[in-house]
């Protein structure tokens, strides 16, 4: 599916597939600030949360998501370099 958000001419992106073994809230932590967005069946989720990481944490953007249990993909996009450091963590 087409981002929500493209980025401009020189943006990187990329495709994740994470799989959610329990229900609950996901956080997508992120190196950089490019757009996320969390493909579920086929659907984009909603997001029901979003901050900064702590300082000098290497984390800048954090978004929270609501997930079933099954595969995901996280699609990225507008991302300014071609690396990308990404981490998903339960929260509950």
């Amino acid at each position: 599916m087409q981002p929500e958000k493209l980025g401009g001419s020189v943006s990187k992106g990329g495709l994740f597939r994470v799989d959610i073994a329990e229900a609950g809230t996901y956080r997508v932590a992120l190196g950089s600030g490019p757009w996320i967005d969390v493909i579920e069946k086929g659907a984009a989720l909603p997001s029901i949360a979003h901050g900064h990481g702590p300082e000098c944490s290497g984390i800048r953007k954090m978004v929270d998501y609501e997930m079933q249990a099954g595969p995901h993909i996280l699609q990225i996009s507008g991302n300014g370099d071609a690396a990308l450091t990404l981490m998903v963590v339960r929260l509950r």
